[in-house]
């Protein structure tokens, strides 16, 4: 066996090929019963949705981890693709990955002479079943990358139980072009016999998902937002009363955080008794649980906060909790791809913002700079485009006057980068 150091395992799994818009799950199928299908041998919860899954997963792994070992796996990773795997809180090791990575690479590499070339996504997957699995975690929270039915975590036969967050329009290239079409695909993580906790949905998506409850016999679980009383929902803080649960406090800002949280008490309501939970130890897991690059602050002064927002539903979710915000200017940054709502995008940024700094991409799915700047230039005639993200960035800076509020949104690939910037100057200068 090939033994790869952390680098070259990284390198190796990135270097993988893309699906070319063909998705099955026959190869992550071949490839897990090559290790005897860790992932029927772990308990877990799958989790779907357009936008909320990632705080939800946050929340239920943060509460499980009061009185278990938890599993959890996220994505997209912001600076290390070991964000994506994490144990009670803790990142996979570099030596455990790599072990990982050298481990699977012979049966990754039979599947392609086969010609089932495993993407980069379903080799971490793989990898991360294999790793709950001997890692022995009580539980699992497991989120899907892209849509549900075909994707790659969906190989589990039987979950604890299926949750599944708000669904909008996105990724319509790959999941279709309607309510109706996205949510049946999300709709593929009902199991047979398996209870479903489902967000609020509009009633297209709700009728599909019930519909495919029904056809499994699975017993569904939501919620009514009449039942939330919001006592404060700002930029300091966010506490809520939800049926039983009094005064819940919750890190993460934005009135929909309140939502994604109401969710996830359903699920821990339903499990707290078989994973030895209690009120009190769910209250104050949900003012621990963070999500970063989900309104989070990077620099206090000035005043920089990135939002990974990057379609319709989550631009609307960041314009109503910037209504609760306060400040004397909005300076708006921001980048989006080719296959988002840009228009709507676009002109939601360019009501709000009182200065306006464009930027642009290296990704397949990007504007070019010339092509940004001329949809904007429609819009609006007092902008700056920059081509360098970093630079753009450090101009946004250069704007801010003591009391503005600099914002960064639309691309979670540009709020990595900012993240990491920020990050690794916070190191220089200390």
């Amino acid at each position: 066996m090939e033994k790869f150091d952390y680098k070259s395992a990284v390198d190796f799994i990135i270097g993988r090929p893309s699906s070319k818009g063909v998705h099955t799950l026959e190869k992550i199928r071949k490839l897990l019963g090559i290790f005897d299908n860790p992932q029927d041998n772990i308990k877990l919860i799958h989790v779907a949705g357009t936008n909320g899954k990632g705080s939800t997963s946050k929340i239920l792994a943060q509460a499980f981890s009061t009185r278990n070992r938890v599993g959890v796996f996220t994505s997209p990773y912001i600076s290390r693709i070991n964000e994506a795997i994490v144990i009670d809180g803790k990142e996979i090791s570099d030596k455990d990955f790599a072990d990982l990575v050298s481990r699977i690479k012979s049966p990754v590499e039979s599947l392609d002479n086969e010609g089932l070339y495993l993407t980069y996504f379903e080799v971490l997957t793989a990898i991360m079943y294999i790793y709950f699995y001997e890692q022995n975690v009580d539980i699992a929270i497991i989120e899907t990358g892209l849509g549900g039915l075909l994707d790659s975590t969906n190989i589990v036969k039987k979950p604890l139980a299926s949750v599944i967050t708000t669904i909008s329009i996105d990724h319509t290239n790959i999941l279709g072009n309607s309510i109706e079409e996205i949510a049946y695909q999300k709709a593929g993580i009902i199991k047979e016999g398996v209870p479903v906790f489902i967000y609020p949905q509009t009633k297209e998506a709700m009728d599909v998902l019930v519909n495919k409850a029904r056809k499994t016999n699975s017993k569904v679980y939501t919620f009514n937002k009449d039942e939330i009383e919001i006592k404060q929902s700002d930029e300091k803080a966010n506490i809520f009363t939800f049926r039983t649960y009094k005064d819940v406090d919750i890190k993460l800002l934005g009135v929909h955080q309140i939502y994604n949280a109401s969710l996830a008490l359903m699920v821990l309501e339903y499990f707290k008794d078989e994973f030895d939970l209690d009120e009190a130890s769910i209250k104050e897991a949900l003012a621990k649980a963070d999500n970063i690059g989900r309104l989070t602050e990077i620099s206090k002064e000035p005043r920089v906060i990135v939002d990974g927002s990057h379609n319709k539903e989550s631009i609307d979710a960041l314009k109503e909790a910037l209504k609760t915000f306060t400040y004397n200017r909005l300076i708006i940054g921001f980048s989006v791809l080719k296959d988002k709502d840009y228009a709507y995008i676009i002109d939601s940024l360019n009501e709000l913002a009182d200065e306006l700094v464009v930027t642009s991409m290296d990704n397949p799915r990007a504007f070019s700079l010339e092509e940004l700047k001329e949809i904007v230039g429609q819009k609006r005639k007092d902008f700056i485009v920059f081509r360098d993200n970093i630079k753009a960035y450090e101009y946004s800076k250069s704007l801010y006057k003591k009391g503005d509020l600099i914002v960064w949104c639309g691309s979670l690939y540009l709020i990595s980068d900012l993240i990491n910037y920020e990050n690794q100057t916070k190191t220089r200068r200390y």
